[in-house]
């Protein structure tokens, strides 16, 4: 009887798991593929470059923008290689100049931290979005929510919680049953 128990409670959990990540699922599609969600992107400010404007931790919200419209002093979300790796990294910094070359717009960008300019050059491909809005801190939990360790953390919690839910409920269930099926019995 326990086994059964035990069987049952690890597929509710197995569905409500399944559930929250359809429910991810949807609202990365409704995201990347829905106007106008698929205009905007959500980024977590991972540095301090931009301080106090924009902080470690916080989520910025940018929207794709022609790039005639762009102007010196907006805060832009551009693709750019800091690395080396050979792999773009996401920064969201400041326009300081923009240039004609080769009857195409490059931009040159600095952080909030500096008068400096940095050492790379963005082409108009290189662009994400304009900024538009931020949401100060929840950027701290969703780059945890991301690492492996997060993930692994938020999938012990859900089983906990899951099971938990069951313990403490469970007995009501059942008890509600019982008296259904006594008052079914008794008719």
């Amino acid at each position: 009887m326990k086994k059964n128990k035990y069987k049952k409670e690890t597929l509710d959990s197995i569905k409500f798991i399944g559930i929250l990540i359809a429910i991810f699922i949807v609202f990365k599609l409704v995201f990347a593929f829905i106007p106008p969600f698929n205009d905007y992107s959500v980024f977590a400010i991972q540095t301090d470059s931009m301080d106090p404007i924009i902080a470690v931790g916080d989520i910025v919200i940018v929207k794709e923008i022609n790039s005639e419209d762009i102007e010196v002093g907006d805060i832009m979300a551009f693709s750019v290689d800091i690395t080396g790796d050979g792999e773009d990294d996401v920064v969201v910094h400041y326009i300081a100049e923009i240039d004609t070359f080769n009857d195409e717009l490059v931009f040159n960008t600095k952080p909030h931290v500096s008068d400096l300019q940095d050492s790379w050059t963005i082409e108009e491909r290189d662009l994400i979005g304009i900024y538009k809005y931020q949401v100060n801190g929840i950027g701290k939990v969703l780059l945890f929510a991301q690492s492996w360790v997060g993930i692994v953390f938020i999938l012990v919690d859900i089983i906990i919680i899951s099971i938990a839910y069951d313990m403490l409920f469970g007995k009501i269930n059942k008890n509600k049953k019982k008296k259904d099926i006594e008052e079914i019995s008794n008719e």
